[in-house]
C-alpha cells in the first residue's frame, strides 16, 4: 500500500532491522539519537515488530511522532516513491533553517 506525497525521514532502508521499545526506535539493535523528537516517546503502530526491511524498500517515519501517520501503521514502502530531500527546515520556527 504507497501513501501519498509526505515528507517523511527515511530510519531505515532494505537489509536493516527496524523495533520500537521502550519510547525509542532501534535499526539494527542500536538505538537512534533522535533530538529531532524533542524527547517525545516513539510508540509502536499496526505493524508487527521487529521487521525486517525488504530490499528496495525504506522505512519512513515523521519527527512530529505523536501525531505522524508514517511507516508504524503503512508500513515499508518502495525506496522508488521518494522524490527528494528537504531543503528548508520551518518549524519549530526556532529551528528555521537550511538543510
Amino acid at each position: 500500500k504507497t501513501v501519498p506525497t509526505l515528507i517523511k525521514r527515511v530510519i531505515a532502508v532494505g537489509g536493516q532491522t527496524v523495533d520500537i521499545h521502550d519510547g525509542a526506535v532501534y535499526v539494527d539493535g542500536k538505538k537512534l539519537d533522535e533530538p529531532y523528537t524533542y524527547g517525545k516517546p516513539t510508540e509502536p503502530g499496526d505493524v508487527i515488530l521487529p521487521i525486517k526491511i525488504p530490499t528496495g524498500e525504506v522505512w519512513l517515519m515523521g519527527d512530529n511522532r505523536t501525531n505522524s501517520h508514517d511507516a508504524r501503521w503503512f508500513g515499508p514502502q518502495p525506496a522508488s516513491i521518494i522524490h527528494g530531500k528537504a531543503f528548508v527546515r520551518y518549524w519549530p520556527l526556532n529551528r528555521f533553517a537550511g538543510l
